[in-house]
């Protein structure tokens, strides 16, 4: 899979490219069952391009949380980190933002031309950006209500999902997380969630009790329910 870098600073290239070839090897890509697909990676100057090209690909205007997105044919635009703070961002996440929204590409590769539910699209995106962070969760969302793209607009629940690739990781190995992305397109999420991990249902309640135990836990740096 080749990459394209749209940036005259250098720094930001060689962060890129670190991150990059980090997640080619995370996924276990197989040229062999998935097409080497071109990555255009462009860092935008300026806050105004970059609502412009936001409205531009998705005819509205971006929540004030985005500071990059992944855009079809697995082009990416990321804010200059230097302006981060007017949205509310520490520049130091700008690294983290890159894993993100690159992430959402491999996955998109991998799934091609199916799409997954959001919850864990955007799980396991937010987990493999900040997996070194806690994740606070103020309100449960049962992971059936937030598949779709309209009822994840309702509840945007990415510390949640995010949270539950890291139980899953803890509990059963980050390498199972991989298997159950590739099997998606053979058998659908539950089938293939089920054959991995047990009952869906039954890991869900698991991980609930695990963030209730937390929650009762004085020591816990995690804020849960």
């Amino acid at each position: 899979m080749s990459l394209m870098i749209y940036t005259s600073d250098n720094a930001f290239k060689k962060v890129i490219k670190k991150e990059f070839n980090l997640l080619l090897n995370l996924f276990d890509f197989d040229p062999n069952t998935i097409p080497p697909y071109k990555i255009e990676v462009t860092i935008i100057d300026s806050l105004e391009e970059f609502l412009e090209i936001y409205k531009k690909e998705y005819k509205s205007n971006p929540p004030e949380y985005v500071v990059g997105f992944a855009a079809s044919n697995g082009r990416i635009f990321i804010l200059n980190k230097k302006l981060f703070e007017n949205r509310g961002h520490l520049t130091e996440e700008f690294e983290k933002v890159i894993v993100h929204e690159l992430s959402h590409i491999f996955v998109r590769r991998i799934l091609d031309p199916k799409y997954t539910f959001m919850w864990i699209q955007e799980g396991l995106c937010q987990y493999l950006a900040f997996k070194d962070k806690e994740f606070k969760i103020s309100k449960f969302i049962d992971f059936r209500k937030i598949e779709t793209k309209e009822n994840w607009k309702k509840f945007p629940a990415y510390q949640q999902s995010a949270a539950f690739f890291k139980f899953l990781s803890e509990n059963y190995g980050f390498e199972k997380i991989i298997q159950f992305i590739k099997l998606i397109k053979q058998k659908g999420e539950y089938k293939a969630f089920n054959e991995l991990f047990g009952d869906f249902k039954e890991v869900q309640e698991k991980f609930l009790k695990s963030l209730k135990s937390e929650n009762e836990n004085p020591t816990s740096p995690r804020n849960t329910l």
